[in-house]
């Protein structure tokens, strides 16, 4: 019966923890860098037919 208590214990100490705090097995990651530039909603879409971004492709995004 100890033992079920204890992993029990155990188990919701796991679950509130955020993560790996130790930096010699987990190291930080690093942010995100987007490849390319996004669009913006006033910019030209990218389809190439003229109309503003937020008028033709995003309008379904």
């Amino acid at each position: 019966m100890n033992q079920n208590t204890e992993s029990g214990s155990n188990q919701s100490v796991a679950a509130k923890g955020s993560g790996c705090t130790n930096t010699s097995c987990c190291p930080p990651s690093s942010p995100f860098v987007r490849a390319t530039s996004k669009v913006g909603r006033n910019d030209p879409c990218i389809c190439g037919n003229g109309r503003k971004y937020k008028k033709c492709c995003g309008k379904n995004a």
